[in-house]
């Protein structure tokens, strides 16, 4: 029984260690919150910083 503690304990940190796949948002849904703003600035960052 030990061993299966230790175990699980590994297995745990293998699983936190492998990042979380991003979710998919629809563009209406990241207007809703305010992400798509926040998108929207970068992009215009980005593009200010090329020229």
């Amino acid at each position: 029984m030990a061993n299966r503690a230790i175990w699980n304990v590994r297995k745990r940190h293998e699983w936190l260690a492998t990042p979380l796949k991003a979710k998919r948002v629809k563009r209406a849904q990241r207007l809703r919150n305010g992400q798509q703003d926040a998108i929207d600035r970068k992009a215009g960052a980005e593009r200010s910083t090329e020229n």
